[in-house]
Parts: C-alpha cells; structure tokens; sequence
C-alpha cells in the first residue's frame, strides 16, 4: 500500500471516528468522552499530556473561518436584517466548534498515527 492510499484508509477512519490501527474500536465513549484506549486493540489514545491541543487549535481556525465566511457576506449585504446578524454571531462560535470537537479529535489521531506509526511493542 502506498503512502497515499494509507493516507486516505487513516482520513477515512479519523471520519469514521474509529481506532487508527484496528479500524473496529470506537474512540468516544460519549459526546465528549474519549476513551483512554481502545476497546479492541489497546492502543493508548492520547500518547502524551497535551496530545490533543493542536486538535483545539484545528477546530478553533477551521470554525472562526467558517464564521467569517459566512459573517462578511451577510453583513456586507443590505437585505439582511441586524436580528439574524447577531442571532447567528451569538450562536455559531459556540455551535461550530462543538460541532467539531469530535471530527477534529479523531482526524487529529489519525494524522499522527500517519506521520508517526506506532508497532506491536509501542502500543
């Protein structure tokens, strides 16, 4: 399997939010939830303190642009009236990024485990 093709099997599996190496173990045990390890292969989830903090850095880029994408058009636009301007700016920097959370986790995960690969000894 080339580089490429075992990319796209760990993005497929980071959307799928399942285990990056058994592909059969749930990550999340609730909404917000992460187990410590997976439930089929053992593999340690979270490998250092802090492991996940680029993941919140991801979700809070990705979301704070998707609300400017959609905030600079729509105020820009005369049609649209200040109610939905401020419905929408007290909603989605609160909704987006918990809309996230789990997709950016998981993809996270599965970014690592790409560029460092993890074998029988270290899991």
């Amino acid at each position: 399997m080339s580089n490429t093709e075992y990319a796209f099997l760990l993005l497929r599996r980071g959307l799928r939010q399942r285990c990056p190496v058994c592909v059969r173990g749930r990550v999340f045990s609730g909404w917000f939830k992460t187990y410590e390890r997976c439930p089929v292969c053992n593999f340690a989830y979270e490998r250092e303190p802090g492991y996940y903090s680029g993941a919140m850095a991801v979700n809070l880029v990705v979301s704070e642009l998707l609300i400017a994408a959609i905030a600079i058009p729509l105020a820009a636009s005369q049609s649209v009236s200040v109610v939905i301007l401020i419905a929408l700016g007290a909603t989605l920097p609160f909704l987006l990024p918990l809309l996230f959370y789990r997709p950016t986790k998981c993809l996270w995960m599965s970014l690592d485990h790409f560029l460092h690969p993890v074998n029988s000894e270290r899991v």
